[in-house]
């Protein structure tokens, strides 16, 4: 998978962060991926680790 977003690069908003995370979802998306579901992310014990909901909204 390529990205134009590495951990390297700032992030300094909320937004910033809701467009990656678009990003991210999209891409599962268009790939065939469900994204719906807790997903967690470990940190290896460098920073906090995450639980993440994907819910899909009704219309």
């Amino acid at each position: 998978m390529t990205t134009d977003f590495t951990s390297d690069d700032e992030m300094s908003s909320t937004e910033d962060f809701e467009t990656a995370l678009g990003r991210v979802i999209l891409a599962a998306l268009e790939s065939g991926i469900d994204p719906r579901g807790t997903w967690e992310y470990r940190t290896d014990g460098t920073n906090s680790d995450m639980e993440v909901m994907v819910v899909e909204l009704a219309d």
